[in-house]
């Protein structure tokens, strides 16, 4: 009996990191000098990903920016292409 709720935790935390670990593609545009930064700082450091670098990072300034915020989920999808200008100048 133990075994089996053993086995339904396994079953859990299987799923739970499956959910941490899902993908989803991003585009967007830095400038060259970092991108060059950045592949060459991977390249000489075997244990890192350019994936890796650019996740952390973004973690890390997402924390920075939620410190003691609650935002609101999205209504909708992001606006694509370069922010509106203020109308109001």
């Amino acid at each position: 009996m133990q075994e089996a709720a053993h086995c339904e935790g396994d079953d859990h935390m299987k799923q739970k990191q499956q959910t941490t670990k899902r993908k989803e593609r991003v585009t967007l545009s830095l400038s060259a000098d970092m991108v060059e930064r950045l592949r060459t700082v991977v390249y000489w450091s075997p244990t890192l990903t350019l994936t890796g670098v650019v996740e952390s990072a973004i973690l890390s300034t997402l924390k920075k920016l939620e410190r003691g915020k609650r935002f609101k989920k999205r209504k909708g999808k992001l606006p694509v292409g370069r922010p509106r200008k203020d109308q109001s100048s």
